[in-house]
């Protein structure tokens, strides 16, 4: 798909694209999930020509995803299935941990200050975790939803405004700091060793995917907001 970064359609595509990364990097994938993304979802993703190796990693994914019988109980899905559960959760220390703060803290713990710093930063912009919700809030795939909610909120203005105004930079601007803070601080590190410790394509081409799209999304919107 391609993208004009001067073009405020790009908000609806960054929309979609947080929306499926999120969901990749939250749970197990479930075999519809993967379906829609061999299908179609794959090639809805903002790459251009100017991010040759994101198509690359997108084109990787879709024949990793071609090669596959996507059905629960099949051994192709299970394949995948299971490579998200010994990266992200164990059941040994995951070789891929999805949490900030082992990257950025020095002790490596959670629930420690630079899981607050990120709790807190949701809770001033409205987010807030689920009540019920056990999991560590810098975990990538929390970051990546709060994102994804963030560009939701711009699109949304788009459509009532049909052009770039302060109501859709806002969410930028909140997006831009986020990111500056939190999740561009250690993007790297963590596709690292998620491309190290996968063994699927499908998920070692999921961290070039992340990074190139996370670093490119941070320098669009922030042309954006300098549009205004």
């Amino acid at each position: 798909m391609n993208s004009d970064n001067r073009d405020p359609d790009y908000l609806y595509a960054r929309q979609f694209a947080y929306d499926v990364l999120r969901r990749l990097l939250t749970d197990e994938p479930t075999a519809e999930l993967l379906v829609y993304l061999r299908d179609e979802g794959l090639s809805l993703f903002p790459a251009d020509d100017a991010l040759p190796a994101m198509q690359s990693a997108l084109d990787a994914m879709q024949d990793d995803l071609n090669t596959r019988m996507l059905k629960r109980g099949a051994a192709d899905f299970e394949a995948l299935h299971w490579d998200f559960t010994r990266l992200f959760i164990g059941p040994e220390s995951p070789p891929a941990p999805p949490w900030e703060s082992v990257y950025v803290s020095r002790d490596k713990l959670l629930f420690q200050e630079s899981t607050l710093n990120v709790k807190t930063f949701y809770q001033q912009n409205g987010f807030h975790l689920p009540e019920k919700e056990y999991e560590a809030a810098d975990h990538i795939g929390y970051e990546l939803d709060f994102l994804w909610k963030l560009s939701e909120q711009a699109s949304q203005e788009l459509d009532r405004e049909q052009a770039m105004c302060e109501r859709i930079t806002a969410p930028l601007a909140v997006s831009s700091d986020f990111m500056q803070a939190h999740l561009l601080a250690f993007i790297t590190p963590f596709c690292r060793e998620l491309n190290n410790h996968a063994e699927t394509a499908f998920y070692r081409q999921l961290s070039t995917l992340l990074e190139v799209f996370v670093r490119s999304d941070y320098k669009k919107i922030n042309e954006l907001i300098n549009l205004q």
